[in-house]
């Protein structure tokens, strides 16, 4: 009888995917540019008893998407075809699932698509050639693989969690809950077999989208009754469904992976081995607490580097995490160095694979990622791999660099993947353009707000256009960029925390200094990327620069522009109000903007979305620009209202929202005042949230100078200060508050003190608002950022060239020339 007994059980034995479904090809013509295959296997569920102990899909992912050399991966990788590949599950229902592939392609891949589907096809069959015993090996270490992310999986989000577990309930019993959908059985051949046998041609849908594709013959196409997309649907020609289910030879590149050296079998701890005699269940939650709340401790400074270093005894975890971020001057000196840093992250991305892909499957992980003010280098996973993964990772990127100034000619692999890399930024590029009008909104308002930050056509005009013709980007002119950025003028900040100790700490910056550290030079303090915001200008320094024409406007500064796509049917604003630097808010001043935003969303959504019905995305927050400038913007996004009317409706909106803060009773603005404390201080529930909580403030200092340079580790606990009132309700005594949820450790409440009644707390507030929002306030620095749909293209032509309107990107360039820029003195340090 049939193996799979759940497949096509239900609806009296139809199958959902029948002849009329499969051993098709679908061609689809997407709105966006891209190119992939998309191919489906119609398989039995996952539910199926057969299936439920030895998962032979996990290990057929695991084996079809491997990313090692002689993987499929690796083959189309290195001829430049390849954008991406996955593998797995897509669907699973009561009797089918779809077991898919997809390979996401570049042009040139997709121009070579049938040569793509042979060697899918063809890995396909050196896996089902494989013997069982070798098989077996990569199922048992898949297994020992998801043993030990159990054994030491950290919390999550309880909200998630509960959701998981009640569709789980499904499948497991309530005492086999948690571990159910962690346990595999042992290998099972026939099961194996049964399962590769669906993913042949009999069973297979594939689906190509292509943006290249020509619609010459609209006859030969069909359009889509829901979503209106064109395809046409074609049949697998008999002898390609012949060549595909038994390929007359395998190409010799392709070979299944090693066996996996990263998988860990040392999980001692260091907090025991420093005999501190201290274990999980003898460690009360207060001296958990506590030693969670313990900061990094500075064990070296100087001129060109800080290691950070904290042994973690809270989590007793075996893991580990290595941040790393080397401040350059050089990445974002031009649009042409920053296209080139950010070509040389995805080519590097991409060569990384077949050095510690495997890494990343046993558990360890890593990233490197180029931002304007240097690259952010990190390591995390269990702690007996990570020096071997870093050693790696940072060994590899400066050979790769040398590979890369050797030509194209010398490595031509290497120049394919630095073409795939060039055009798939390039596509990434174009393509922002057809984002949101509410995302576009926010990019533009950058362009005037911040003093130094480059056009999205100035990276555009480096990858294509007449002068990326005239002077081309290069693979050597790349590495020598990326060169000087790594290992020119760099200073590092490195934050070792988890389980680890000192000494291991202090190897961790051997394999720094080698790398990036040794062959350069310090950064003098002038070199520091340092990047600051524009003061917006008041109505009257508005009045100055446009003329009194704008004396009239509560929005003096106005920069628009109308969607890219003719077929975008919204209109969007952002409407940006600017508060202050941290040097003229501090401290202070940041908890109250806190608490005016955690007031305004609920109100702006209820007025503007559910009342008045302006858009489906309606939204206000806090809006911090780079400098450490902070406003509060208002978004919404409409295909009812133009955008002057959002505009309008922002500003009632506004006065609605002043006259609800007057008319709140002071104890109910605590009891809000105390959601936003409880949101700063929500307990942490994994080693990780520690870790980003301390690496955040010391990134915060990199680019300040030496006697702004300490991090405040306690730069939460201190707004929470600011934000305390003197009632009943606001005591930080555990047990004693009705509405602060959180628990404090006795350090904690040495610093939240409260400092005001209620009644102050409301003035504040009120005060705050006056100064910074409201219209009719001599201090308000305001502007929008409009987008407009195609239809509402003759109100924009109406208003260009009017005073205060900018409509060009060269209008912003023109305006900047008047504005100043706000200090970048941290907050947390005015006081000091």
């Amino acid at each position: 009888g049939q193996m799979f007994a759940m497949e096509h059980a239900d609806y009296k034995q139809i199958p959902a995917f029948g002849t009329e479904q499969l051993q098709k090809i679908r061609q689809v013509v997407p709105l966006l540019e891209t190119r992939s295959l998309k191919i489906h296997f119609a398989a039995p569920p996952l539910d199926d008893p057969v299936l439920k102990s030895s998962r032979p899909y996990r290990m057929l992912s695991h084996l079809l998407g491997h990313e090692s050399p002689g993987s499929l991966h690796e083959a189309l990788n290195e001829e430049g075809l390849l954008v991406g590949l996955s593998s797995g599950i897509g669907i699973d229902a009561s009797d089918f699932s779809l077991f898919s592939l997809t390979v996401s392609l570049t042009k040139k891949g997709m121009e070579q698509k049938d040569r793509v589907l042979d060697l899918v096809f063809q890995w396909i069959a050196l896996i089902a050639k494989t013997p069982h015993d070798v098989l077996e090996k990569y199922h048992e270490e898949l297994r020992q693989i998801s043993n030990t992310n159990f054994k030491f999986r950290e919390n999550g989000d309880p909200t998630d969690f509960s959701s998981t577990a009640s569709e789980l309930l499904f499948q497991y019993k309530p005492e086999e809950l948690l571990v159910g959908s962690s346990r595999t059985g042992d290998y099972d051949p026939k099961v194996f077999e049964a399962f590769m046998e669906r993913l042949t041609p009999e069973h297979v849908m594939i689906t190509e989208l292509n943006s290249d594709l020509k619609v010459e013959n609209k006859e030969d196409w069909i359009v889509e009754k829901w979503y209106g997309a064109t395809f046409q649907e074609k049949d697998i020609p008999e002898d390609l469904a012949q060549r595909w289910s038994s390929p007359p030879t395998i190409d010799p590149r392709l070979k299944l992976p090693a066996l996996n050296e990263y998988i860990p079998t040392d999980f001692s701890l260091r907090c025991d081995d420093a005999n501190e005699n201290v274990t999980a269940e003898e460690t009360s939650t207060e001296q958990k607490k506590k030693w969670a709340k313990e900061s990094p401790k500075l064990v070296i400074e100087r001129p060109d580097l800080r290691l950070w270093h904290k042994m973690d005894r809270t989590w007793r975890v075996p893991k580990t995490s290595i941040k790393l971020s080397l401040l350059s001057p050089n990445v974002y000196r031009s649009p042409r160095t920053m296209t080139m840093n950010r070509i040389f992250q995805r080519v590097l991305s991409d060569d990384l694979n077949s050095y510690v892909y495997d890494a990343s499957i046993a558990g360890c992980n890593y990233r490197v990622m180029n931002v304007p003010t240097g690259y952010r280098i990190s390591v995390s996973g269990y702690s007996e791999k990570l020096p071997f993964l870093l050693d790696t990772l940072t060994s590899r990127m400066l050979s790769l660099l040398d590979q890369m100034k050797e030509g194209p000619e010398a490595h031509p692999a290497l120049a394919d993947m630095f073409k795939k890399a060039s055009d798939n930024l390039l596509r990434e590029t174009n393509n922002f353009r057809l984002d949101s009008p509410y995302e576009i909104a926010n990019y533009n308002s950058r362009l005037l707000m911040e003093e130094q930050v480059w056009h999205i056509d100035d990276y555009s005009k480096e990858m294509e256009g007449e002068f990326a013709e005239r002077d081309p980007l290069t693979m050597e002119e790349c590495a020598r960029v990326v060169e000087e950025s790594l290992i020119g003028r760099v200073k590092a900040e490195l934050l070792c925390m988890g389980n680890i100790n000192e000494e291991e700490a202090r190897k961790v910056v051997d394999v720094v200094d080698s790398h990036f550290l040794n062959p350069s030079r310090p950064l003098l303090e002038s070199e520091k990327p340092v990047f600051r915001s524009m003061k917006l200008p008041t109505k009257e320094e508005a009045v100055q620069i446009f003329g009194p024409d704008v004396s009239e406007k509560s929005i003096p500064v106005v920069y628009q522009e109308v969607a890219y796509s003719d077929s975008e049917a919204n209109n969007a604003i952002e409407l940006i109000l600017q508060a202050g630097s941290d040097l003229e808010l501090g401290i202070e001043g940041v908890a109250i903007l806190d608490l005016i935003s955690h007031l305004s969303y609920n109100s702006a959504y209820t007025q503007l979305r559910t009342k008045e019905q302006l858009g489906y995305i309606v939204s206000s927050f806090v809006r911090k620009t780079v400098g450490g400038t902070w406003g509060l913007s208002v978004v919404v996004q409409s295909s009812v209202a133009l955008p002057d009317t959002l505009e309008q409706r922002c500003e009632a909106w506004l006065e609605l929202f002043r006259k609800e803060l007057e008319e709140m009773d002071p104890n109910d603005l605590v009891m809000e005042a105390n959601a936003v404390i409880a949101q700063l201080l929500e307990r942490e529930t994994k080693l990780s949230q520690e870790i980003g909580r301390n690496w955040g403030p010391i990134l915060m200092t990199e680019t300040c100078s030496p006697k702004l340079s300490t991090p405040a580790f306690d730069r939460v606990e201190r707004i929470v200060a600011e934000l305390l009132t003197k009632t009943k309700t606001s005591s930080t005594t555990n047990g004693d508050n009705d509405d602060i949820t959180v628990e404090l450790t006795s350090e904690m409440q040495d610093i939240m003190v409260p400092r005001q009644s209620p009644e102050e707390l409301k003035e504040k507030v009120l005060k705050f608002f006056d100064k910074h929002f409201s219209a009719n306030s001599v201090h308000r620095r305001a502007m929008s950022a409009r987008v407009y749909n195609h239809e509402g293209k003759k109100e924009f032509e109406k208003d260009v060239d009017k005073p205060g309107v900018l409509s060009t990107y060269a209008d912003i360039q023109h305006v900047k020339q008047y504005l100043s820029t706000w200090p970048n003195v941290p907050y947390w340090r005015v006081e000091d």
